[in-house]
């Protein structure tokens, strides 16, 4: 993929219309602490994109790849730009035929994580119930490293590691794409199986089974099962851009002054929230003798 062509034909359709991106309405702050800094922007635009009838059965429509926001054709996956961008160049890459979001193709998944690692961008998954909005398979894209990039991580056996000073408890993958997909696959069939680590959609309905969050960077997935899909703290739903370290804030109580009494700690706190502890996951782990290996204490 000739990532400035993307960007090319990307820059095309916003001059066109077609991408509603705002830059200059939104606001933007970055807090620091440590190691790993947290943005939290407001981008009023985004509010609008749950706006408009919805087509549940094939909310892309057939022949994606037909499409006149279609930026590159792949193997398996599409990618698409986003109507209503966090930041610019933020796309979507879709499968090339519709399957609901949760049903996950090793294939597809696959092709993610090589492209990743391939072309230097950066994905992630948000499942129907951590914070999709869009029940067609797809991975968000961004052209910009992740804040969590910056936190050291420790890697034990199999390719399994974590990111011990990540809020929420974590599991990093490695290793060449194969081996790191099938290691995610062996992970979330251990997960489907969990009767601990429970999710809670936004509805405060327990998910039929437990869900996760799924980030993707260089030879790196990081898998994040996740406890709730909300935040009460922001009474908002937390996805895997919240996860990366960057809050998006759409309706503020006082837009003129969005970011008051937001502090770093406030963040961290709402990360902490919709993720399990690193002792859970270490449980977790125990409880599943193919990963006892990779076992973090």
């Amino acid at each position: 993929m000739p990532v400035e062509a993307v960007k090319d034909n990307w820059d095309k359709l916003w001059k066109e219309g077609l991408i509603h991106y705002y830059p200059k309405e939104n606001k933007e702050i970055i807090l620091h602490r440590e190691s790993f800094p947290l943005t939290l922007e407001y981008a009023p635009e985004r509010a609008k994109r749950f706006q408009g009838e919805k087509n549940h059965q094939l909310p892309l429509g057939t022949e994606i790849w037909n499409r006149k926001d279609c930026l590159y054709e792949f193997d398996n996956l599409v990618l698409l730009a986003n109507n209503r961008p966090v930041t610019r160049y933020h796309s979507i890459l879709c499968s090339r035929e519709y399957h609901p979001q949760n049903e996950l193709a090793y294939e597809e998944i696959y092709e993610v994580t090589r492209l990743v690692e391939l072309h230097g961008f950066r994905a992630f998954l948000n499942l129907v119930g951590t914070a999709a909005t869009l029940n067609h398979f797809h991975t968000q894209v961004l052209f910009e490293p992740f804040h969590l990039e910056s936190l050291p991580y420790e890697l034990m056996d199999n390719n399994l590691g974590t990111i011990p000073d990540y809020p929420g408890g974590n599991l990093l993958i490695t290793g060449k794409p194969k081996e790191r997909c099938k290691l995610l696959f062996d992970l979330i069939k251990a997960l489907t199986s969990s009767e601990t680590l429970t999710t809670t959609d936004k509805d405060g309905m327990l998910s039929e089974t437990p869900l996760f969050s799924l980030l993707f960077w260089e030879d790196k997935i990081f898998f994040v099962p996740r406890r709730k899909e909300v935040s009460s703290a922001i009474e908002s739903m937390v996805g895997g851009l919240e996860l990366s370290g960057h809050f998006l804030i759409t309706a503020p109580l006082t837009p003129d002054n969005p970011f008051e009494g937001i502090q770093y700690e406030h963040l961290w706190s709402i990360i902490e929230e919709v993720t399990y502890s690193q002792n859970d996951i270490n449980s977790f782990l125990q409880c599943n003798s193919q990963f006892k290996g990779g076992l973090l204490c």
